[in-house]
């Protein structure tokens, strides 16, 4: 898979949760990546997901601004 699917892969993912009324909990990161928890916000369900590519935690970063200037 080419860098640009992964990045597309991942930016899905968090989309999909976003999506799916999951709001961003936590964020942990390392020289690994970002571990991203998510937390539904009508049944409590936690979901992790481990971004490892830089464009998609860039993305992610400009979607958790968002979630907190709304």
């Amino acid at each position: 898979m080419s860098e640009f699917e992964f990045v597309a892969k991942e930016i899905l993912q968090i989309d999909e949760l976003l999506a799916d009324n999951f709001i961003f909990k936590s964020i942990h990161e390392n020289l690994e990546g970002a571990f991203v928890t998510f937390i539904n916000e009508d049944s409590n369900e936690e979901r992790m997901l481990h971004i490892k590519m830089a464009d998609a935690r860039k993305y992610f970063s400009s979607k958790l601004y968002e979630q907190i200037n709304s």
